[in-house]
């Protein structure tokens, strides 16, 4: 769709010339702007299809800009850059209106083009259906209602689906938007994959339906999905020819969002006009959208709170459950120990072994702590050599069984480097929540305690 009209903000010009230039490249028509003031100012003299705004710009910012493009040229597509830290304000700028956002440290010119012309197909089926539904005689008056219905529920798939939404909020609320569309017999859902809250599957039927018919269809959407990728879907894709159909009348569409993937399907007797096919999956390809987005977001979120390293929970997330579990601890009156370990004379495994060796035994002791505590336990690395478990419900004594038992199995971890097998072994202080000490005391105690054991010897486990 070259030659449409593209505003672009973004105040870091290195960024800014690189788009214009891409952009340009592609048939764009480019207006930049370094500031929200002089991209308003823009917008005042002309109109664009798509706005590419950085979330944090000087005089206004993004989402302000965002607001005013929706409120002069609702049809305008915004796109958003954003950073890590700013996906709850980006999440924000989608239920207000915004098409997508993408992050600005992962940016790729390939990812910007294909969201770019997501969005302008987007605005094309918009516009293309505001014309037909203008262009609609006073004898097709029927057909009008039953458009303006169609579209009614097209927009509300945003309503439904944009949002911080869970996977199984995002199933119910795609089935939702279908039933309620479509004149249905039966519907059903089946995902594979992991995913937060992700539902195995998700049914409906009209009260008419036999259980065997209903039975019928479950077995055969299980079928379907336990045989991914089906022919069909390798194929064409196209819905009229459904081998072993348990209804006379089939849809069907296929669901992928990342290692997540699904088949949705709906049955009747009557069979399916082409408006109803077409609505169908779009429906279907905005859930698989909207999964998409979950995805990411799990993913972003992944990121800011685990040790990239070791893949354990991080500093900055220990202190924010620490807090939450000292809180608990201390409304029910519960027990809660902190262990707080670290690795002995690790300084000298990166001087004479180096670093690469130190980042193979710091990832086999997380390893190795991950899997030997409690589901219920928090295990995290602390920073450089140092790592702590919270262990919820459990008492000092009991604290310092698990502590030697982790201490045990820690010198049994065998690191296999060129030439030698390395073994290591940890200190570990351990602390008790005691009445009146908050959060921060706790991890004082601990490393007090830590201090003591550096000082006795190492390899062992001292007590505040």
């Amino acid at each position: 769709m070259a030659g449409e009209k593209i505003l672009l903000a973004d105040d870091e010009p290195q960024i800014l010339e690189l788009l214009t230039e891409f952009l340009e490249g592609q048939g764009y028509m480019v207006r930049g702007a370094t500031d929200g003031l002089q991209a308003q100012a823009v917008l005042v003299k002309e109109e664009f299809t798509v706005a590419l705004l950085d979330l944090k710009l000087p005089g206004l910012s993004g989402l302000e800009l965002l607001s005013i493009i929706k409120a002069r040229s609702p049809e305008t597509e915004v796109i958003l850059f954003t950073g890590n830290a700013e996906v709850e304000s980006a999440v924000q700028a989608l239920r207000l209106g915004a098409y997508d956002y993408l992050l600005k440290s992962d940016l790729l010119l390939a990812d910007l083009q294909a969201v770019i012309n997501r969005a302008l197909e987007r605005r094309r089926l918009t516009q293309t259906n505001r014309t037909l539904l203008e262009n609609l005689s006073q004898t097709q008056a029927e057909l009008a209602q039953r458009r303006a219905a169609e579209l009614t529920q097209i927009r509300r798939i945003g309503e439904t689906l944009a949002g911080p939404l869970t996977g199984r909020q995002i199933a119910q609320g795609m089935l939702n938007l279908i039933w309620e569309s479509l004149s249905l017999s039966v519907l059903g859902l089946e995902l594979r994959g992991n995913g937060e809250e992700l539902p195995r599957e998700a049914y409906r039927r009209q009260p008419e339906v036999a259980d065997a018919t209903l039975g019928a269809f479950k077995s055969w959407l299980k079928d379907q999905i336990n045989g991914w990728p089906p022919d069909w879907v390798a194929a064409s894709g196209q819905e009229e020819q459904i081998q072993e159909a348990p209804l006379p009348a089939m849809l069907r569409t296929p669901l992928q969002a990342g290692e997540v993937k699904g088949l949705v399907a709906a049955g009747r007797e009557a069979p399916f006009s082409p408006e109803e096919s077409e609505l169908f999956r779009i429906f279907a390809l905005q859930g698989s959208a909207a999964l998409k987005n979950l995805m990411l977001y799990e993913k972003v979120r992944s990121l800011a709170i685990r040790d990239g390293l070791t893949g354990l929970y991080n500093y900055r997330y220990f202190w924010e459950v620490l807090h939450r579990e000292v809180e608990l601890a201390r409304r029910y009156h519960r027990s809660l120990t902190l262990l707080f370990l670290d690795i002995d004379d690790f300084k000298k495994v990166n001087d004479t072994l180096g670093h690469r060796v130190g980042d193979l035994v710091l990832k086999a002791l997380g390893t190795f702590l991950r899997e030997a505590v409690r589901h219920a336990d928090l295990v995290c690395r602390y920073g450089g050599e140092e790592f702590v478990v919270l262990l919820a419900e459990t008492g000092y004594d009991q604290a310092l069984i698990s502590a030697e038992r982790l201490r045990e199995g820690v010198a049994q971890i065998l690191v296999e480097v060129p030439e030698e097998n390395l073994h290591f072994t940890v200190s570990i202080g351990v602390a008790e929540l005691k009445p009146g000490m908050d959060g921060d005391d706790l991890v004082k105690a601990a490393d007090i305690a830590l201090y003591r054991a550096k000082q006795t010897g190492k390899n062992r486990i001292c007590g505040f």
